[in-house]
């Protein structure tokens, strides 16, 4: 089809999204289970430009939970070569979340201050990345203190517990 492209499937990243559909606890249609992949190009459909034929990619493919796929081109970028399947599958959904939220509908700023909940998780730890990039002070939430000494070590200043509701606290010197 147009802009479409046949994959060899190599790798798959699982999102949280994927367990709840699987469980059969998604909220609406969840679509079949897989986005993130990374694999190799087997077939070009018509007015695709952006890879060729035996490329390694990496991007969004739905329903990728197979060893072929087809995936409109759009979502997919060729694989740097210095990552492996399994470390490029693990990128497209959370850093197109992260970018779709602070970049384009938030246009976070430096300067600015960004609450970002659930911070040691995966969405999390690039929404951390991505503010502490464009230089906003980011303010934390997560459960565990193990969680919150991996977060300081990340450079964020201000966690809190999702547990307590305590108010965020400055880090000690």
């Amino acid at each position: 089809a147009p802009g479409f492209v046949g994959l060899r499937v190599r790798a798959i990243g699982l999102n949280f999204r994927d367990v709840l559909n699987v469980m059969g606890l998604y909220p609406g249609d969840p679509g079949p289970p897989g986005a993130d992949c990374a694999g190799t190009v087997l077939e070009l459909g018509d007015r695709v430009d952006n890879v060729r034929l035996a490329d390694d990619i990496f991007g969004e493919s739905p329903g990728c939970l197979s060893t072929y796929n087809t995936a409109h081109s759009a979502l997919l970028a060729v694989k740097p070569p210095s990552w492996s399947f399994e470390e490029a599958c693990a990128m497209p959904v959370i850093f197109v979340t992260v970018e779709e939220a602070l970049g384009d509908l938030a246009g976070l700023k430096k300067g600015e201050r960004v609450l970002i909940h659930a911070a040691a998780g995966g969405v999390g730890l690039v929404a951390i990345q991505y503010a502490l990039w464009v230089g906003a002070e980011v303010y934390a939430t997560a459960g565990a203190e193990e969680k919150h000494a991996f977060l300081r070590n990340l450079g964020v200043k201000r966690i809190t517990s999702t547990r307590d509701g305590a108010t965020p606290k400055p880090c000690a010197a």
